[in-house]
């Protein structure tokens, strides 16, 4: 799963955004102006729906079986009031289906045993249908009432984890209760079964007040959902109104029990019971990777910069790919990114194959072995939003742009990870324009 990060919102005056997302108010995200060594907090998309049945969706094949049974890339766009969701089918490489929804901002997840629809405005997350996952056939409001004064306007879910059974558990990035919903309902903007409060966990010198839910996995030899916590402080910018300072806060990994839904002591855990990290500002959208073989957690960090003595930035430090042993709870930097560009999406397949994006002046991506210190080759022609496929291809988009900078088009690509080779799927699989691409994945997940 890719979800697009952009960097440089002005915090200033409360018009803070973070999403993959996060914010402080309902102030719009804008598009990247390229990237910087600033460890500006890290902002990606997630999305809101209108459509409920099949009847509300706009598709060119609802009817269409060899449509349905196709694997699509889950693409979003984001405009500044409306967004979409179009699904491109791999093999064809048609727009089988659009959904339109309101609000400026919304991804997808595809790594539970169905497509969701993040409505971060809306504060719902959807279920969408195995076969058309243009259409909705579920929802949940997520909203509650665990709102700070000042805070957010919405609740941001950032992810949707199933346990055991239908239960799936909902991070909500900007509060501080996880939602738990019952995935086997057919309900319009149901209720909750209940909530897991992680507001204990705040740390004391995070001003915010909230823990930033930023990814997690279900391990189910262990019967245990890892959940990572940025604990940000987003109050904390430079003299800029936008560039992340270093807190006292530190990132955590904390782990919940799928039999009772409480949280648990982890090996090498503090007084709380959650394993303290080394690195600080945890990317939204990159992912909290599970790697059995060697029983460990992996994630990528964003970084911060040092305060600078007339409220500047400073140099940025903590910015590193970092892994966990869950046998010890030791962790360890296994990839130093403090002089490179800003982090945007990390793809852990094995202990010997990964794909690391970062953001210099635009996109480059490269292949990385995580035994090494260093990353490997950049893959030529690769996109700038991207999902792997299993096959050794990463899938995504690449904005086309003309004169002045403006997006003239959209393609959208199969790169072979191997030797570059691009073989173009689709172009201009949106009907809106003006915007920017929040997320790719892809459906089945490979």
């Amino acid at each position: 799963m890719k979800k697009l990060a952009v960097c440089g919102i002005a915090l200033a005056m409360s018009a803070a955004a973070v999403a993959c997302s996060d914010s402080f108010d309902d102030s719009p995200i804008l598009p990247p102006e390229g990237g910087t060594g600033d460890a500006a907090i890290d902002v990606t998309s997630d999305v809101t729906t209108d459509a409920r049945d099949a009847g509300d969706s706009a598709t060119d094949a609802a009817n269409d079986s060899s449509a349905s049974d196709a694997a699509h890339l889950l693409l979003s766009y984001n405009g500044a009031t409306s967004s979409e969701l179009a699904a491109v089918n791999v093999a064809s490489g048609a727009v089988d289906g659009r959904l339109a929804y309101p609000g400026f901002i919304g991804t997808t997840t595809t790594l539970a045993p169905d497509p969701y629809l993040l409505e971060q405005a809306n504060d719902v997350v959807a279920r969408l249908d195995r076969t058309q996952p243009w259409i909705v056939r579920s929802s949940w409001s997520v909203k509650l009432a665990d709102r700070l004064e000042g805070g957010a306007a919405y609740s941001d879910p950032s992810a949707v984890v199933v346990g055991v059974g239908n239960k799936a558990y909902v991070l909500r990035y900007t509060r501080n209760q996880i939602a738990i919903i019952d995935t086997s309902q057919t309900a319009d903007a149901g209720a909750p079964l209940g909530t897991i409060d992680l507001a204990p966990l705040l740390q004391a010198h995070d001003s915010d007040g909230t823990v930033e839910q930023t990814a997690a996995v279900y391990v189910p030899s262990k019967g245990l959902v890892y959940v990572l916590l940025g604990n940000i402080d987003r109050k904390k910018v430079s003299s800029d109104g936008f560039t992340i300072l270093c807190a006292q806060t530190k990132a955590t990994i904390v782990a919940i029990d799928v039999a009772t839904d409480k949280v648990v002591k982890l090996a090498g855990g503090d007084t709380t019971g959650a394993i303290p990290l080394a690195g600080y500002n945890p990317v939204l959208g990159a992912g909290l990777w599970y790697d059995a073989s060697e029983d460990r957690l992996l994630m990528m960090h964003a970084g911060c910069n040092q305060p600078a003595g007339d409220g500047g930035a400073g140099a940025v430090t903590s910015r590193m790919i970092e892994e966990v042993s869950l046998f010890t709870g030791a962790s360890r930097r296994l990839l130093d990114l403090n002089a490179s560009g800003f982090p945007s999406a990390f793809v852990f397949i094995d202990p010997r194959r990964a794909i690391v994006q970062l953001d210099y002046t635009g996109f480059e991506t490269f292949v990385w072995d995580p035994s090494s210190p260093a990353l490997g080759p950049a893959i030529p022609n690769a996109p700038d939003a991207f999902v792997y496929d299993g096959a050794g291809n990463i899938l995504g988009v690449t904005s086309i742009y003309g004169d002045g900078g403006v997006v003239t088009g959209i393609d959208v690509t199969s790169v072979r990870i191997a030797d570059g080779k691009s073989t173009k799927l689709a172009s201009n699989p949106f009907t809106l324009s003006g915007g920017f691409v929040g997320g790719v994945d892809l459906w089945p997940h490979r």
